[in-house]
C-alpha cells in the first residue's frame, strides 16, 4: 500500500510541476497572441519623431520643447 501511495504522490507532483511550468511560460502560439495591426494599403505612414525627458521617460511629445514636470529640454528618441 505504501508503494502505491508514493507512486501516486510522485505522479501528482510531476503533474503539478508541469502545469506550473506551462502556466509560468504562457502560450506563445499564433492563436493566442494579440493580432498585429497592419497599415491600410492606401495610406503610407511616416515614421514620426518623438521627444522625451531624460529624467521622466514617461513624458513623450511629438514636438520638441521642455518637460512639463521639471523644465528640462526634451531629447529625440532614437
Amino acid at each position: 500500500m505504501m508503494k502505491k501511495t508514493n507512486w501516486m504522490m510522485a505522479a501528482f507532483a510531476a503533474l503539478a510541476l508541469t502545469v506550473a511550468a506551462i502556466g509560468m511560460t504562457g502560450c506563445k502560439s499564433a492563436c493566442c497572441s494579440a493580432p498585429q495591426s497592419k497599415p491600410q494599403s492606401g495610406s503610407m505612414e511616416k515614421s514620426t519623431v518623438q521627444y522625451y525627458c531624460p529624467m521622466h521617460p514617461e513624458v513623450v511629445q511629438s514636438t520638441p520643447g521642455n518637460c512639463p514636470k521639471c523644465g528640462m529640454k526634451l531629447v529625440e528618441k532614437p
